[in-house]
């Protein structure tokens, strides 16, 4: 039995993931502790996972405006206060107490993983994207672009697109360095690697998908499954362990009165035959109020249909206006608990949520908010008709009510999503995470 120490930032999507990763190495006999700058500690006790919380940490360093001449003249003192601010002054450490034989780290979390590296602490990085390499025939995951389709989709033009994104990258990067004067985000993280000894400069780049990147070296572990991405040869240093759903999901900002409301619509889809959609919005996006009130009027109309809104506490309820009967607002949805009951679901492509819908069997109407990866994401669920790829900017009331109708009568959705759901659920049978885990463990004896 090894002692593994699972790490992340304290965004939500990952937690959970990862709470379903943590689950799996403990039924394959593992102990697991999680530490987290952020304090997990009350769902991690009901998950009855140890918890040590680490120190503070900022993703980005903000300072106080200053004059051009006071960024020169501080410019020690201020790169000292940021590269302070990453949090890693005890993290060496609290791991070497630990004594862990793995740390699965957030990829993220460039200053931890750096000082584990140094301090000889065995590594392996947790991966919410499908893929954040440049590949032969595969686009950059920020893209819509399906290979083979259109210009785009040619050779030339996925490898023109990873030469755009590069070069973009790269000015924003003089972009932050002229404007901040030391302190952007890169500079910080090089100035820290070189302080520790971290070969930063010689591992850094802007050929990938995810900048700054800096640990080509160290093996990740994908929450996807391969079978979702498009075709193509990954990156020997990725494991793709399957998405991370975890059914028994705690959901600490529920109130019981939510639990009864879906209970009775539940049961009216047992009786009745109803079918039940489920549209959740991102707690890390302002709802776009206008769109939200499409959706609402195109459900409106069909009273054999009911709506479940999952807002995420991005919007007053108040403000919604007035709601048809066959629509039901929650300032915070249990999604887990829904989809197992739904019929289909409107998102907006967030990774997390696509693989929770695939995991249920739920078809999917999909809105890419264009942020991070979710127009390939979308890009990905249209390629393999798991769904409808929607237009948030384009689609009108009548648009939306016939994908909807279609997702529910075009029987074709549903037969691709439970073929996916197949591939995803040979992940779990096959205990390949633990079997990941454990090539590692025995490679680092």
């Amino acid at each position: 039995m090894a002692h593994i120490v699972c790490i992340t930032g304290g965004l939500t999507g990952i937690f959970n993931a990862s709470i379903a990763l943590v689950k799996q190495l403990e039924q394959a006999g593992h102990r697991v502790t999680y530490a987290s700058p952020k304090d997990w500690s009350d769902l991690t006790n009901q998950y009855n996972i140890p918890f040590v919380k680490l120190d503070p940490w900022i993703f980005e360093w903000k300072e106080q405006p200053l004059s051009r001449w006071q960024k020169f003249c501080q410019l020690g003192e201020r790169r000292n206060q940021a590269i302070k601010a990453l949090g890693v002054e005890n993290f060496a450490e609290t791991m070497k107490e630990l004594n862990p034989d793995l740390l699965l780290i957030d990829m993220e979390m460039h200053p931890h993983i750096m000082t584990a590296v140094v301090n000889d602490l065995p590594v392996a990085l947790l991966c919410p994207f499908l893929s954040i390499w440049k590949r032969s025939n595969l686009p950059p995951i920020h893209t819509d672009i399906i290979p083979g389709e259109g210009w785009r989709g040619q050779w030339f033009g996925i490898e023109w697109t990873w030469l755009r994104y590069g070069w973009t990258k790269w000015r924003e990067y003089q972009r932050d360095r002229w404007q901040k004067m030391g302190v952007d985000r890169i500079s910080v993280l090089r100035c820290y690697a070189k302080k520790i000894g971290y070969p930063f400069r010689e591992r850094f780049g802007f050929k990938h998908w995810l900048v700054p990147y800096p640990h080509n070296f160290l093996p990740i572990l994908c929450f996807n499954g391969l079978e979702l991405d498009f075709p193509h040869d990954p990156h020997p240093s990725i494991y793709h362990i399957g998405p991370m759903v975890y059914e028994n999901r705690q959901e600490s900002k529920i109130e019981p009165s939510t639990y009864q409301t879906l209970e009775q619509i539940f049961e009216k889809r047992r009786l009745t035959g109803s079918s039940l959609i489920y549209c959740g919005c991102s707690s890390l996006s302002k709802v776009n109020q206008r769109f939200l009130r499409q959706i609402i009027d195109a459900v409106s109309s069909c009273p054999q249909w009911d709506l479940v809104l999952g807002l995420g506490s991005q919007l007053d309820l108040d403000k919604l206006g007035p709601l048809p009967s066959n629509v039901y607002p929650l300032s915070w949805a249990p999604q887990v608990q829904i989809l197992k009951n739904a019929d289909c679901a409107i998102i907006n492509a967030g990774i997390n949520s696509i693989n929770e819908c695939i995991y249920f069997g739920v078809p999917m109407l999909v809105y890419s908010l264009r942020r991070d990866d979710q127009n390939g994401d979308a890009a990905r669920i249209g390629y393999h008709q798991l769904g409808i790829v929607g237009d948030i900017k384009q689609d009108n009331v009548s648009q939306i009510r016939n994908y909807i109708h279609t997702l529910l009568t075009d029987k074709s959705y549903k037969s691709q999503v439970n073929r996916m759901r197949y591939c995803f659920d040979r992940y779990t049978k096959e205990n390949v995470a633990a079997q990941v885990v454990e090539t590692l463990l025995n490679a680092q004896n």
